[in-house]
């Protein structure tokens, strides 16, 4: 178990927002997700605590965030981990950072020893609009896509609309995975700054003329493999 987390870790640092921490649209190259089972949160959470009191995460390129998977339908995992990256060149820095550091691999056993791993990808954002590091709560449409640009300007016209007439209010994107999960290829995400917010702007979204004509563009484009409700956790900026 411990060898796997530490892999994990390491290409995750290799391949790679408390609101999270992004400031700002597009200010990130590249996201890497890794899923946990987390049986013991508070072990999970104090193991990256220390991690970032260090002098090795002084030095890592990268801003990282604990998310928790509040509903997920019948997913393992419980929690994701999101490395990302402002440049695709800090990848090889922070893999040779973390695999020469002694304190990572003490996160890696202490990580290990509070849940195991479920999955992981890398995504590239093709669409982020809004600072995601503000919300609170999020709402992730797992898909696969068989158009990009096609789905990308359906769901782009929908989301204009909608932020005209005030049914999204807050952060939103589309993302395309180019590593891991043999399912997935796109998932998009639409932020709220709270649950109740989210819920009835979703209400009021899936209800409208907007979606079924954005339903009807996009049938033949995309299969919605699972919704799930994200809460982020806590976040740990780059220094």
């Amino acid at each position: 178990m411990e060898r796997k987390i530490k892999r994990i870790f390491i290409l995750l640092s290799a391949l790679l927002s408390q609101g999270v921490f992004a400031e700002g649209e597009g200010k990130h190259a590249m996201h890497a997700f890794y899923f946990l089972n987390v049986t013991n949160p508070a072990v999970v959470v104090g193991a990256m605590d220390k991690f970032a009191a260090s002098d090795c995460d002084k030095q890592l390129p990268a801003d990282v965030g604990l998310m928790a998977e509040g509903i997920n339908g019948s997913v393992a995992s419980t929690h994701f981990i999101i490395v990302s990256y402002e440049k695709m060149a800090d990848f090889t820095k922070a893999g040779a950072l973390m695999q020469s550091c002694p304190e990572g691999a003490t996160m890696f056993q202490e990580i290990g020893s509070g849940s195991d791993p479920v999955s992981e990808f890398a995504v590239t954002p093709a669409i982020e609009v809004g600072d995601w590091g503000r919300d609170s709560v999020f709402m992730k449409y797992d898909m696969a896509v068989s158009d990009e640009a096609a789905y990308g300007a359906a769901w782009t016209e929908l989301i204009d609309s909608s932020v005209a007439d005030g049914t999204v209010t807050s952060s939103y994107g589309l993302n395309r995975i180019f590593l891991g999960n043999n399912d997935v290829s796109h998932f998009v995400y639409i932020g709220a700054s709270d649950f109740e917010t989210l819920t009835a702007n979703q209400a009021t979204l899936t209800s409208s003329r907007a979606v079924a004509k954005f339903s009807r563009k996009v049938g033949k484009l995309r299969t919605v493999l699972n919704t799930s409700l994200v809460l982020p956790v806590r976040a740990w900026p780059k220094q």
